[in-house]
């Protein structure tokens, strides 16, 4: 019995890590390139605990034209550079914007990284050509700085849908194919419906367990009460 109760005590937390994976994923469904985590288990043979694994689903949101210059998607794979203080991060959210200087930066006025460095545009008129080209009235200025990773599972989500990477050098690479629309941004790849049903099933479950231990906690009291014990 008391194994038991362990055990569904383990698959209550487990429900309630899950919820909060939902919850921030429902959150972000409206957040420029965010992508959704996915929460798995797998059963310890021995303990018969169950082991938590979260990872992110990469697959590409919905991608919505929005007619400002400075936004960009990509309609291939691959992700945008940031120069920020903490290091190089790399991004699917292509919100940019010029900052007083004349530099493109993203919403939170990190730099936005070029193939030669930061991306110095001025005033002019800015054009973005499909390959990553930016010009300035017309003058070829730099190319952004667009990468690809041979192991997606090596990037950490660092909140404003920046992701640092972790893993080896020649794991970094120049994706195959770059197609880059100016004038569009790709949206979150939630789908709230179906991260409301997860969260709906959720709830179900959780609530299963706790009349679980509440019943398996008055059986346990009844039983050291028919023993003497108060």
């Amino acid at each position: 019995m008391i194994s038991g109760l362990f055990t569904t005590i383990d698959n209550a937390l487990v429900q309630e890590n899950r919820y909060h994976t939902i919850a921030n994923n429902i959150a972000n469904a409206g957040t420029s390139g965010f992508k959704k985590d996915l929460v798995s288990f797998t059963r310890i043979m021995r303990s018969h605990a169950l082991e938590q694994q979260v990872h992110t689903d990469f697959s590409q949101g919905n991608v919505i034209q929005t007619g400002n210059t400075l936004d960009v998607a990509l309609a291939s794979r691959g992700f945008f550079t940031i120069a920020t203080d903490q290091g190089d991060r790399y991004t699917t959210d292509g919100s940019f914007m010029l900052n007083a200087e004349g530099v493109l930066v993203n919403g939170n006025g990190e730099t936005v990284m070029g193939e030669n460095g930061p991306l110095m545009l001025g005033g002019g008129q800015i054009t973005i050509n499909s390959e990553g080209q930016v010009f300035s009235d017309g003058l070829l200025i730099d190319r952004l700085s667009i990468v690809d990773f041979n192991r997606l599972q090596d990037l950490v989500k660092q909140g404003n849908s920046l992701y640092a990477y972790e893993g080896a050098d020649e794991d970094m690479v120049q994706p195959e194919e770059i197609l880059v629309k100016q004038g569009f941004l790709e949206k979150s790849n939630v789908n709230p419906t179906e991260e409301m049903v997860k969260m709906i099933e959720m709830f179900r479950s959780y609530e299963s367990n706790q009349k679980v231990i509440q019943t398996m906690g008055e059986m346990t009291s009844s039983m050291f009460s028919g023993f003497g014990f108060s």
